[in-house]
């Protein structure tokens, strides 16, 4: 068994939404005579044809006192969970809270303000436009609902190093947690996942979710969970908001059941707090979140280079590749026209020591002729667009 607030989300979303909602469900109907195989259901095969990035939202208690109707909720936890269904392997980019972005139709904001503003539907919005890659669903959780989620696993065991204490009398926040190894049951993993006060600010609190979220996983591969099973998919039914649907839960379970340990990868946004306008925030360093969006959302294709040269005659059609091959992740240095327009079929052309990344690049194309001479641009791999690709 290789598998929703804070890091245990990882553990809750792909052992109890895919593997424990989607296992355990076509566990009992298998019992009672049915075969609802995931490669048998109907719909789309969305799961298995690229990249899913999955929006996890951990929702702070809102206004205390509040009406719940009308309380505006803000995410204290933001994570991208991008699954690569074909390489069975998953990475994860947690988004500090008070990261400053522009959320559509209100402005610049800390990024943890757009469920307030409009649901978790604007903070799929924000994301999307902030990252530049596209969220296919979201997840969400409160504070009520990953207590019951952690003591539904029986607790989590982790090593606290030393102690942390912080009261907030006015919030109805009391945390005092004693160092050693010890198992958090639901009020004491809440303590040590909203604790703040660490050196480094947020990104000390994001390090600790973290270690917090890999002890839930090694919970989680532990053979006494699955006795657990009905009891956390019971927790997360009653806790948990997401616009995934019980088949594609299902499609889910079918890759996460497949997925190793050790093709879990996380990553932080990289960034410095910052005050403007007298107020604290997260501001991230440009040109690193560029090569870290990169490898977590298009893994190894960002380290491939590429040109594309249109040799179809059609107009715009190297353009519309590129495109198309930047989605992937893979680095367009240049699009232009080809010595002729003369070519029927698309061509890829590589130096021996770029057929790896010609591989990559050919399994795009239905029908791309591949050829090894020294390509047109220097030591670059070349992609000649033919006619043939306007049917791709």
């Amino acid at each position: 068994m290789r598998r929703v607030i804070k890091y245990a989300v990882f553990a809750i979303l792909f052992v109890v939404l895919a593997f424990g909602s989607g296992f355990y469900f076509t566990l009992r109907s298998l019992n009672n005579g049915s075969d609802i195989s995931p490669r048998d259901s109907s719909g789309t095969d969305e799961y298995l044809e690229g990249r899913l990035n999955i929006l996890v939202l951990g929702l702070d208690a809102g206004t205390i006192g509040a009406d719940e109707e009308h309380n505006r909720h803000r995410s204290d936890t933001m994570m991208v969970f991008s699954v690569d269904p074909k390489e069975k392997k998953v990475n994860v980019l947690s988004i500090p809270r008070d990261t400053r972005v522009r959320i559509p139709g209100v402005g610049y904001q800390k990024i943890n303000a757009a469920t307030a503003y409009g649901g978790p539907e604007l903070a799929v919005k924000t994301v999307k436009n902030f990252l530049g890659v596209p969220i296919h669903h979201y997840v969400t959780v409160n504070y009520s609902g990953f207590r019951k989620i952690v003591d539904a696993m029986g607790g989590i065991e982790i090593n606290i190093e030393k102690r942390r204490e912080y009261h907030d009398n006015a919030g109805g926040l009391h945390i005092d947690l004693q160092p050693g190894l010890q198992v958090l049951d639901g009020e004491k993993a809440e303590q040590f996942v909203r604790f703040r006060q660490y050196p480094e600010g947020d990104l000390g609190r994001v390090k600790a979710q973290q270690k917090f979220m890999e002890a839930a996983l090694k919970t989680l591969l532990k053979p006494s969970t699955l006795l657990r099973l009905p009891q956390i998919v019971q927790a997360v039914q009653e806790s948990v908001s997401t616009d995934i649907e019980p088949i594609q839960m299902m499609k889910l379970a079918n890759i996460a059941r497949q997925i190793q340990y050790d093709n879990v990868k996380m990553y932080i946004l990289p960034g410095e707090g910052q005050y403007i306008g007298g107020v604290s925030y997260f501001i991230p360093y440009k040109s690193e979140m560029a090569k870290v969006v990169k490898e977590v959302f298009h893994g190894e294709n960002a380290n491939v280079k590429v040109a594309v040269l249109n040799g179809s005659g059609y107009a715009g059609i190297a353009r519309k590749v590129a495109q198309k091959l930047e989605e992937m992740g893979f680095t367009v240095v240049r699009v232009a026209n080809a010595d002729s327009f003369d070519y029927d079929t698309t061509t890829i052309i590589y130096p021996r020591e770029k057929r790896e990344d010609a591989e990559k690049i050919a399994k795009v194309f239905a029908n791309a002729r591949m050829k090894e001479e020294e390509s047109p641009e220097e030591n670059l791999t070349t992609i000649i667009v033919g006619k043939d690709a306007q049917g791709d």
